[in-house]
């Protein structure tokens, strides 16, 4: 079965994620803290009167990179990827979106892949002998 995915880069891999739940794609921009939250959320943004969690996706596949996002203004190319899922609205920080494509479905998720929290992964597909982690939100959303 083919899908429509919005493919996107964090940490040199690339990543794709149902096109049907994506919003908007938003140039980087600084968010409001939340204290005492989950270390891979980055804070609140609000864009056209709803208020969305933003996630540090590297963060929350546990995969490593640079610290905290801190850019001065006009330094990053990092983008906002607006989403919702079961109609919860949230925000994921990527390196830089990549393209919209249409792909199979995902086969089976290995046991492991280096440097990814394989909870999180739906499957694999291949495109042009490029590997496409295809992320699961409803796992990803679930704290903890």
């Amino acid at each position: 079965m083919i899908n429509s995915y919005l493919v996107f880069l964090l940490s040199g891999r690339l990543f794709g994620v149902k096109l049907l739940g994506a919003i908007e794609i938003l140039p980087w921009r600084r968010s409001r803290p939340v204290p005492l939250s989950y270390s891979f959320v980055e804070g609140l943004i609000d864009y056209r009167g709803v208020i969305y969690p933003l996630f540090n996706l590297g963060r929350r596949l546990g995969m490593s990179g640079p610290g905290p996002v801190a850019f001065p203004a006009g330094e990053t190319t990092q983008s906002i990827i607006l989403l919702e899922e079961n109609k919860a609205p949230f925000g994921i920080i990527v390196d830089s979106v990549v393209k919209m494509a249409k792909l199979e479905a995902p086969s089976a998720v290995p046991k492991k892949i280096q440097g990814v929290e394989m909870n999180y992964i739906q499957g694999i597909v291949y495109e042009d002998d490029q590997e496409i982690l295809i992320l699961d939100f409803e796992r990803l959303l679930h704290a903890g």
